[in-house]
């Protein structure tokens, strides 16, 4: 992973060239702009909440970009997802820049790049049963026969860990992990080659969370599918990330393999970052309330 460490789409179905050599995705340089209105004066107001920030992602690799609310982490994946405005940079993916895309975005891309939201009960459509959903995440890019999309739906629940009778029920008759591993199944119906993962363990419990990361970590192993691991708790971040981004006011502030940054974490805000994180080991969270407290003290 290379990184600077700076302070309503139609569908066109025509597929890209695909990429024989480098990252899966790079992001170069990347800024975001949101347009805020005009102010008193007159002037036009902007928030800037992405600033330069560049990374790549290979193939069947996981890179975490974590940071706490507002450091710019979710409008990265909503850039790359052509769901933000790109003000500044680059975003290629499989060697294609995004932008060349225009506002006609292929359905290609659609297919290959995928998202896991936060919150699966706004994400799925209440009035659609399980079958449903994920029946048209399939036949939206590959034509099959209703059989042929009965056992696609069939597999892709076996392959999140749930029974085939789950197809027949409404998101409100799960739990919220249940509908967690459906979200994930609707993004792996496509065949994605990269999972953009917003926030997509924090509404669960502690160990809700924990099923979570391990499913999507076996489900990379089997696919070879890559992720943008998007989260603001290093603790989580660390253990399905190959890589680690630290985000700070819409900067990345420390990149580096994912073990080098939980344990021997170099910018002072990821150390803070670190040591706010509960542990469940009494000694652990001991000594990490004592670190937290003497960094307050030198801030």
């Amino acid at each position: 992973m290379s990184t600077d460490i700076t302070p309503d789409t139609e569908q066109s179905s025509e597929p890209s060239e695909p990429s024989k050599d480098g990252p899966l995705l790079s992001v170069e340089n990347l800024s975001v702009q949101y347009q805020l209105g005009r102010g008193m004066t007159g002037r036009a107001k902007t928030l800037t909440a992405v600033r330069d920030v560049s990374f790549s992602i290979e193939t069947g690799r996981t890179l975490g970009l974590v940071g706490e609310s507002g450091s710019g982490k979710s409008s990265i994946g909503r850039a790359i997802l052509r769901l933000a405005p790109v003000s500044g940079g680059r975003i290629v993916f499989d060697g294609q820049d995004t932008a060349t895309f225009g506002k006609r975005t292929p359905l290609s891309f659609n297919r290959d790049v995928q998202v896991v939201f936060q919150d699966p009960m706004s994400s799925l459509n209440p009035r659609q049963t399980i079958a449903t959903t994920i029946g048209q995440a399939i036949t939206r890019h590959r034509p099959l026969s209703g059989l042929e999309r009965d056992r696609e739906i069939e597999q892709a629940l076996d392959r999140v860990g749930l029974s085939g009778y789950h197809a027949d029920r409404y998101p409100h008759e799960l739990s919220g992990g249940q509908r967690q591993r459906v979200a994930i199944a609707r993004a792996l119906a496509p065949r994605p080659r990269l999972i953009v993962c917003d926030e997509p363990v924090s509404a669960l419990d502690v160990s809700t969370q924990s099923q979570v990361i391990n499913l999507l970590m076996e489900l990379q192993r089997e696919l070879s599918v890559s992720y943008l691991f998007i989260a603001h708790d290093l603790e989580v971040v660390r253990h399905i990330s190959d890589d680690i981004g630290v985000l700070y006011l819409g900067q990345m502030v420390e990149a580096g393999p994912a073990d080098q940054v939980y344990r021997t974490p170099a910018h002072s805000y990821t150390q803070r970052l670190l040591a706010s994180t509960l542990v469940a080991n009494p000694a652990r969270q001991a000594a990490r309330t004592a670190e937290r407290r003497a960094l307050g003290a030198d801030a």
